[in-house]
């Protein structure tokens, strides 16, 4: 991501909230590297899920009453 807004640093900032429970789990001083297929998919899933769903709630949304 080249130049993010507020918006998707906002998200970025959440994401890493995500990231970070992960990464308790795991061990702060484990390399990345280091780290089985199966928890770098997770720290990554963490990564993806927290941004998204940080822009989605961030989104417009349009007037709930209007049904299209």
């Amino acid at each position: 991501m080249i130049d993010p807004d507020e918006r998707e640093q906002a998200a970025l900032r959440a994401a890493l909230k995500n990231m970070a429970e992960l990464m308790a789990e795991i061990g702060w001083t484990a390399r990345f590297a280091d780290l089985s297929e199966a928890q770098a998919l997770a720290l990554v899933t963490a990564a993806v899920d927290g941004f998204q769903e940080a822009m989605m709630a961030s989104a417009h949304r349009p007037d709930p009453e209007v049904p299209f």
